[in-house]
């Protein structure tokens, strides 16, 4: 049984509470594991403590392969044109190729959610989890890159929670700094409709956007 959570339990649990709805087991490794020789196997050795514990749910599922993603497809912000939407749903589709494979995918518990103060604690459906695997790779590139900003990583379970039963669309992510807010979303195969939308969301609510 546990006795008491480590500084990195506490780390993964706080991003699949407050962060992300699900990480995979190579995230998992690859981020908190980096020194171990055996970083998956150690990996998933503390996550089924944390799983007897309560803690997570782990789920052997498929999803499409992570994608190998370093940067937005597109960014805006008020002032600028608006982008090629044709173009930036162009690239997203082509991003598809490959079948799914089974993906070892770890999200938090209820009884976690409870005891850090968090949102979420469901397992993402399968039509969310490719999504949400590669909103999680978004989040640790913001994680290893940009630390000092995800004290205002708002994801869309917190979202939904704090603004109640609303037909508003939410955004994936919105990323509060100071005074400033952008949203951060990962692009699916987006068709060139859904890109305006979503456009037309940000620019009424003056957001500066990214799409991965």
């Amino acid at each position: 049984m546990l006795a008491q959570l480590t500084t990195r339990d506490v780390e993964i649990l706080d991003a699949l509470t407050k962060r992300v709805r699900v990480l995979t087991l190579p995230q998992i490794a690859r981020t908190w594991w980096t020194t171990s020789k055996e970083p998956r196997e150690n990996a998933k050795n503390r996550l089924q403590i944390l799983q007897a514990n309560a803690l997570v749910q782990i789920q052997r599922v498929p999803a499409h392969p992570e994608l190998p993603i370093e940067a937005p497809v597109t960014t805006w912000k008020p002032g600028d044109a608006a982008p090629d939407f044709g173009a930036v749903s162009y690239q997203l589709k082509r991003r598809w190729i490959l079948p799914t494979v089974s993906t070892v995918c770890i999200a938090a518990t209820p009884t976690a959610v409870n005891r850090l103060g968090g949102y979420g604690g469901r397992f993402p459906r399968q039509i969310e989890r490719t999504h949400d695997i590669h909103m999680a790779r978004v989040f640790l590139l913001y994680r290893q890159r940009r630390p000092e900003s995800l004290s205002g990583w708002i994801f869309e379970e917190a979202l939904r929670q704090q603004r109640g039963h609303t037909s508003e669309r939410l955004p994936d992510v919105i990323l509060q700094e100071r005074a400033n807010q952008m949203v951060i979303e990962f692009g699916g195969a987006y068709p060139k409709a859904k890109l305006e939308a979503f456009h037309g969301y940000c620019k009424e609510k003056t957001f500066p956007y990214e799409i991965w």
